[in-house]
């Protein structure tokens, strides 16, 4: 079983999020919050879907093997607070021996005294957004600078404490976006470069693209490469990244070897989650639900929707993970659309490889029409 935490909480808002998050919520409200959210796991509402997937097992004897803290800065709670909700989840749930407990964090919220805490609390993995090193794009973004950055990278290399009660030491992944503003072409490339000769900790990127249709400034796309070039900049990276010991576990992410992200791989896998707080989803068992994302009908116990998967709805969605991972194995492209694969093939977008059908790297931004075609 794996687990999902939502902080819907940041310090301020950078300049390319268009997600909601509270960034103005005040220590008293943020504490009502996390007040709220651990009677939520002590008093789980929905233990009767986990125990009808499961059912001999108590709920003590569900056993966790990752707790996932995101949405968006999970690190703007103190650290009395997220000790107070993941020794409640170890009240309630038994946790395997290496168990993954992931913290999404912001740069400016790490500290000496916060390593070490964190540690304590069993976090085993951060999730840092870098983003670029290039100060007039971190500004831009409303993101600290360059020279904040390493100088917190610097910090995280100093502490080499080990991470209590956990078999694992303490494991760094890193996000970038391309095509940002003022970012030049290779630039991105460049900076992942410089992170990974200095930080043979770093054992994780995640390389997105930013989206093109939100209503940011109209002078990004001035700003930025173009369109022509963010694919070239992508596939720059990827080459660096696996020359580099990093493999592409799926289209946005690569990792060391036994570094992926196992909350990840459980998304794709269709494997069952549980979470908590409001705007969270889980999935048990082919069914998904997800809580509302206003916290009235939250603190009211409502579920805001609830579906049932029919083994069609499954076996799309597992097309669509598949060719964003390693690919669709015979047995599975055979029923698709033969005509579309056949043309997307003669067209180079799809290739044949060990017997299985996978997407060309010139054409990863075109992935979700391609699916759609051939599904």
């Amino acid at each position: 079983m794996y687990c999902y935490i939502h902080i819907p909480f940041c310090q301020s808002r950078c300049r390319y999020c268009r997600f909601s998050t509270f960034s103005w919520k005040n220590d008293i409200d943020k504490q009502i919050y996390v007040d709220f959210l651990v009677k939520e796991i002590v008093e789980y509402k929905n233990l009767d879907a986990i125990q009808r997937r499961f059912p001999s097992a108590r709920e003590w004897q569900i056993l966790l093997k990752s707790i996932y803290f995101w949405w968006w800065t999970p690190t703007s709670l103190n650290n009395s607070q997220l000790e107070k909700i993941i020794n409640t989840l170890k009240n309630k749930f038994w946790f395997e021996n290496d168990i993954e407990i992931t913290l999404e964090t912001t740069i400016i919220n790490i500290t000496k005294e916060n390593l070490i805490e964190w540690k304590k609390l069993w976090v085993n993995r951060l999730s840092l957004w870098i983003q670029t090193l290039n100060n007039d794009s971190l500004k831009e973004i409303w993101r600290p600078n360059k020279e904040e950055i390493i100088e917190k990278l610097d910090t995280i290399k100093r502490d080499r404490r080990p991470v209590s009660g956990v078999n694992k030491s303490l494991s760094i992944s890193l996000d970038f976006i391309i095509w940002l503003p003022y970012v030049k072409i290779w630039e991105v490339r460049k900076d992942i470069q410089f992170i990974i000769k200095k930080y043979d900790f770093v054992n994780h990127i995640s390389l997105y693209v930013l989206e093109e249709y939100y209503d940011y400034p109209k002078k990004w796309q001035e700003l930025s490469i173009g369109e022509d070039e963010y694919l070239e900049e992508y596939k720059n990276c990827k080459k660096y990244l696996e020359d580099s010991g990093f493999s592409r576990y799926e289209l946005s992410n690569f990792a060391k070897q036994w570094f992926e992200c196992l909350h990840n791989k459980a998304y794709w896998d269709h494997s069952d989650i549980i979470s908590f707080w409001l705007w969270s989803h889980w999935y048990l068992n082919q069914t998904r639900y997800a809580y509302p994302n206003n916290f009235k009908d939250y603190y009211a116990w409502i579920i805001d929707y609830k579906e049932d998967l029919s083994e069609k709805d499954l076996f799309l969605e597992n097309v669509m993970f598949w060719l964003r991972t390693n690919g669709l194995e015979k047995i599975v492209y055979q029923k698709l659309n033969k005509e579309k694969i056949n043309y997307f093939i003669e067209q180079k977008l799809l290739d044949i490889e060990d017997n299985k059908l996978i997407l060309k790297d010139d054409w990863v931004t075109l992935i979700d029409y391609i699916i759609k075609e051939i599904i």
